[in-house]
């Protein structure tokens, strides 16, 4: 496997770091040399290693920190799932005013409400993949300080 190639699998390993935590990551790949005897062979080990060191250092963690964070993504995703069926749902009802219109509403406030729903749709799949990098973090963070 060629340096750029490696270089986009342990980019794609490590799709939940920050904005300051991609920056470093990128400085490491690019002084990466021939004498640093990185196996370029495998990415998810360089990945994992620079994890290690370089993004969770040595936290303690409290032995019912996994539980926590574990009920509370629950719950994250529940919400964030139920803005996206609303936003669908009312969509849909939308929709449905055109279709087969049953009661007198004007047609401005129903493609209104339809744009509304798609927005919210939009930024609830964009807070699920925020969501979704945090405790993708949190739960490595655990894994790599757990006891």
């Amino acid at each position: 496997m060629n340096k750029a190639s490696f270089d986009k699998k342990v980019k794609k390993q490590l799709w939940f770091l920050n904005k300051k935590e991609k920056q470093a990551l990128d400085q490491r790949l690019s002084s990466i040399t021939d004498k640093d005897n990185v196996n370029f062979n495998k990415p998810i080990t360089f990945a994992n290693g620079y994890l290690r060191e370089n993004v969770f250092r040595s936290k303690e963690t409290k032995s019912y920190s996994i539980f926590v964070t574990l009920v509370v993504m629950m719950f994250a995703y529940v919400a964030l799932l139920g803005l996206f069926l609303f936003g669908l749902i009312t969509s849909l009802s939308g929709v449905q005013f055109f279709v087969n219109p049953k009661v007198e509403l004007s047609t401005t406030f129903v493609i209104l409400t339809i744009i509304g729903a798609i927005l919210l749709m939009i930024v609830s799949i964009y807070l699920i993949k925020i969501t979704t990098s945090y405790f993708t973090k949190k739960l490595l963070e655990h894994k790599f300080n757990g006891h």
